[in-house]
Order: structure tokens, then C-alpha cells, then sequence
């Protein structure tokens, strides 16, 4: 599915954005440009706040209004406006696309009680003795074939009366986890079943599990687990919500519902639960967000820099103010001879102009940029904002032109 880059909160305070159809910014406002920055020095100043795309959730807002004592279905409410909170059914499968196993097999390590069942019920149990050192299940054309490793290191065809045709899922009835073992030699231990499944030609390693099992090792890969409860109960019902939505709309024949990086939602192995997170995802056990009776778009980013930035045509995610986001303030200099290098048709660069604004926002009354113009000797360039903050590797779009010495507006509130 198309998909915006996105940066978003997560342990070390990364951040990213995904969408389930395709990221328009929101409409332009009709206003004067900003000032035309000539910089005496060759070097340009953005102030900017925020960090990622600005829409629905800010994940340091959520915190900043669990600690106003907000409760996590009033935060809910305030990021995602008029929305409604319902409930899935019990039991809803998630198949979790493991993107980092990119060898197209399936290794897993040697546990007791492991086993392979295929697709129509039949099963074989793998043996555990010092023989097998791991074992793999491939592709050959169509079909797939398992194999373990000998302690010589090779690896030898394990005879089974599996369909070689059909999908073929490893579990442990015993542990509930397998051991995947990585390209990189590492092991992740993974609940519920992984399969090796094929993807437009490409064999990849799928993960099947229980819905509420799968936000346990999403939460507090999205949101740090030593943060306030509510917050952590609002990010348990965002992230269910956006992974129902996201399988909601894959079409018929896709093997997998959501893969495991930020360019969907963070999923990691059971190594990354916490009993906080447990907690708060326990306390909203199938509560997503609704908008007229369908699961709404719940998408969330680190801060939005106490603005919350609008999607065109979601009525749901609308451009405001943020009193709980205490806004992230940046600073970044750029000199004229990156912006030339970034930019060599303009020639010796002159001066820079934000030229459009989208939604609402601090710069009287205007918010995110959506147009740059970069002016040099032999030319100008017009891109948008998106385009500019990827090029330079900004946090956000929410940002002003500026000469050296100054104070960034939006580092007070």
C-alpha cells in the first residue's frame, strides 16, 4: 500500500508515520508568502518544531495529557475528533510480515516440541538431538522443502508426508514461541506461527498471531513502557486500531496484514514486553477507534509540535492546536553550498522562500510548508515541503526561514 515516510517515537525516541491508503497533505491555505530570506552569511536558519508528520496522535502530546489527568479514551477523543470507541471480535489472526529475514527461507532453531503442520492439518513433530543443529523450510519453484543442518554443517532433506504445495506453518504447542534464526546470525523468538509464504515471487517469513498478542511487542516498541498509563492505554487502542485497519484493506490473496518496520508500525519479538504495556493493552482488550461505524485511520507521530496537522478529506484528523504537546523546538543551519549541492541548477544560491502553507499553525495563522522556492544566479526551484524536509533530513514540515542569530519562535509556549 502507498505509504508517507514518517519518523515516530519508539525506545530510543524514534519516530515514523504509515497510512493505509494514500497521504495527501492538507489543503493549502491562501495566504501571503513568507519573507524572502537573502542570508548575508550564506547560511540559512529553520526553526522548526515537531517531529514526523503531524497527524492524529502526538505520542509526547498523549503523555502530556495523561499527565493533565486526561484518561486514555478523552485523549482518544481529543486527537481523533469525533470518533467513537467499539470493540473487535475475540481471536482476530494478525499475519505479521518479518521484514529483516531477507533470505528467502525459513531458519528456525532446534526446541522440543516443535512443530510443522500444513495447511490441510497434516503435522510432523521435528526431532530434537544433537544431529539437528537448525532447520530450514525453502522454496523449489511451487513447492516448499524442509531441511535441517547436520553437525557438519550441511544441510540434508528431511523426508515428511507434508503438501508440498500447501502453506507450511511452525509452531511449539510447548514454549508458544520458535526461535527464528536471523540472515545475521542473531535468534528472535516469535509467539504464535511463522510461515514461509510467497510474495510476487519472493519468499518471505510471515508471522501469525492473535491480535492482542501482537500489540505486545508493538506498544513498547511505539511508545517508551516507563510513561503514563493513559498514554500507554491510547497507544494500545491506536495501534490495534491501525493494524485492523490496515489488514481491512489488503486485498484478497495477500499474504501478510502489516510488516514489523516504521513504514507500518513497529513490531518486535517477545524480548520487547513490558508488564506496563501488558497492563494498558490488557485494560483496552479490543477497543479500537470507530468514525460513522468504521475503523477510523488512527495514525500518530512523535510530536506535532503543539499543532496537530489536518488530512485532507478525514474529517477526523483536523488541523488544531495542541495544548498537551509541550513542542519539540529544533534548530538546523544549512549553508549555501549544501543547499547548492542539493539543489545545482540554481547556480550560486541567493536567497530561499517558504512560498505556501497547509492547515493552521504559529506563523500567523498559517502551519506546515508545502512549497520552497530555492533562487540562485542561474535559476529557481520549486518543491514542496515534504520534498525539502526529506532532502535536508528535517523532523517535520512545521518550520520557518531565518537568517543566523535567531531565536526559534516555537521554542516558547
Amino acid at each position: 500500500m502507498p505509504s508517507e515516510s514518517r519518523q515516530r517515537l519508539g525506545l530510543r525516541i524514534v519516530a515514523s508515520l504509515t497510512s493505509v491508503g494514500a497521504l495527501v497533505l492538507g489543503a493549502a491555505i491562501p495566504a501571503a508568502a513568507d519573507d524572502v530570506v537573502t542570508p548575508p552569511d550564506q547560511q540559512v536558519v529553520i526553526n522548526g518544531a515537531g517531529w514526523g508528520h503531524g497527524k492524529g496522535m502526538s505520542q509526547y502530546g498523549a503523555y502530556g495529557a495523561a499527565k493533565a489527568g486526561l484518561t486514555y479514551d478523552q485523549i482518544v477523543a481529543f486527537y481523533y475528533t469525533d470518533t467513537t470507541l467499539g470493540d473487535l471480535p475475540d481471536g482476530n489472526t494478525m499475519r505479521v510480515w518479518i521484514t529483516a529475514d531477507s533470505d528467502s527461507a525459513l531458519h528456525f532453531r532446534p526446541v522440543s516440541g516443535q512443530i510443522v503442520t500444513d495447511s490441510a492439518g497434516k503435522k510432523v513433530t521435528l526431532p530434537t538431538s544433537s544431529k539437528y543443529t537448525k532447520w530450514r523450510v525453502s522454496r523449489k519453484g511451487s513447492k516448499r522443502v524442509l531441511y535441517y543442518r547436520n553437525t557438519s554443517g550441511k544441510y540434508v532433506k528431511y523426508s515428511n508426508k507434508l503438501s508440498p504445495t500447501r502453506t507450511w506453518y511452525v509452531s511449539n504447542p510447548n514454549t508458544g514461541t520458535v526461535k527464528l534464526a536471523m540472515p545475521d546470525g542473531s535468534t528472535r523468538s516469535y509467539p504464535g506461527k511463522l510461515a514461509l509464504r510467497f510474495k510476487s515471487g519472493k519468499a518471505i517469513t510471515v508471522n501469525y498471531l492473535s491480535m492482542e498478542t501482537y500489540l505486545r511487542s508493538v506498544v513498547p516498541a511505539e511508545m517508551p513502557a516507563s510513561w503514563a498509563s493513559e498514554a500507554l492505554k491510547a497507544q494500545s487502542v491506536a495501534a490495534r486500531t491501525y493494524a485492523a485497519k490496515e489488514r481491512s484493506a489488503k486485498p484478497k490473496g495477500y499474504v501478510y496484514d502489516i510488516c514489523d518496520t516504521s513504514a507500518c508500525q513497529v513490531y518486535k519479538d517477545v524480548s520487547s514486553r513490558y508488564p506496563t504495556t501488558d497492563a494498558a493493552i490488557a485494560a483496552t482488550a479490543n477497543k479500537v477507534v470507530l468514525y460513522q461505524g468504521n475503523l477510523a485511520l488512527t495514525q500518530f507521530s512523535s510530536s506535532n509540535g503543539g499543532w496537530a496537522a489536518g488530512y485532507a478529506g478525514v474529517p477526523y484528523l483536523a488541523a488544531k492546536q495542541d495544548p498537551y504537546d509541550p513542542v519539540r523546538a529544533w534548530s538546523v543551519t544549512l549553508s549555501a553550498a549544501a543547499i547548492q549541492k542539493a539543489y545545482p541548477t540554481i547556480g550560486t544560491f541567493t536567497s530561499i522562500q517558504v512560498t505556501e502553507r497547509a492547515d493552521v499553525g504559529p506563523y500567523d495563522g498559517k502551519g506546515r510548508v508545502s512549497k520552497v522556492v530555492i533562487t540562485g544566479a542561474s535559476g529557481s526551484v520549486t518543491v514542496s515541503g515534504g520534498s525539502f524536509k526529506s532532502k535536508f533530513g528535517l523532523k517535520e514540515t512545521l518550520f520557518s526561514l531565518s537568517t543566523t542569530g535567531s531565536v526559534n519562535p516555537l521554542s516558547k509556549k
